[in-house]
């Protein structure tokens, strides 16, 4: 079954403000993960500039403190998918999630036993300067079908309909 984990990044407390987010964006273009970066992508920006740009977006809004970004995981049943299905899969779900309103950077890790997915966000939409607003139950209602039908359609595993636990207030022994 494929699930959908996610994690907001806040204002670090130190130094750069948005170092979380430009840490995520590292870890998941980490090259040693992704086949030499051929698993990366990006969304209404480029992935080698990401990070640059999504700070170029929240200073032309005045939008630099408070959460920074998002980071989404979609992680396979292990032993099932390809890679290439995995990549499909993340980068359909980033394209009809962000539309063309926030830039995001995806890629595919195959560093574990199970394949899985990243998304990392910024956190202001670069149409409007608004952030986005994690909602109760954008999980169960949004977020969790979206990666259920595109799961389908590759013919993978789903999360049933009724699982009602939302992953955006658990911690990783909960989840």
């Amino acid at each position: 079954m494929a699930i959908t984990k996610i994690m907001c990044m806040k204002s670090a407390e130190h130094g750069n403000v948005a170092a979380h987010l430009k840490h995520s964006i590292a870890y998941i273009c980490n090259e040693a993960k992704t086949e030499n970066g051929s698993l990366v992508g990006g969304i209404n920006c480029l992935p080698d500039f990401a990070y640059e740009q999504m700070i170029g977006t929240k200073e032309m809004f005045g939008q630099t403190g408070g959460r920074q970004g998002y980071h989404f995981i979609i992680s396979l049943k292990q032993g099932e998918g390809t890679r290439e299905q995995m990549y499909e899969i993340t980068r359909q779900f980033a394209e009809e999630f962000l539309g063309g309103e926030y830039e995001g950077v995806f890629s595919v890790h195959t560093d574990k036993d199970h394949l899985h997915g990243h998304l990392v966000f910024n956190s202001v939409n670069m149409v409007t300067g608004r952030k986005y607003s994690y909602k109760k139950g954008d999980w169960k209602n949004v977020i969790q079908p979206i990666t259920n039908r595109l799961c389908e359609e590759y013919g993978l595993s789903i999360v049933a309909a009724e699982y009602s636990k939302d992953p955006v207030n658990m911690n990783r022994k909960q989840w």
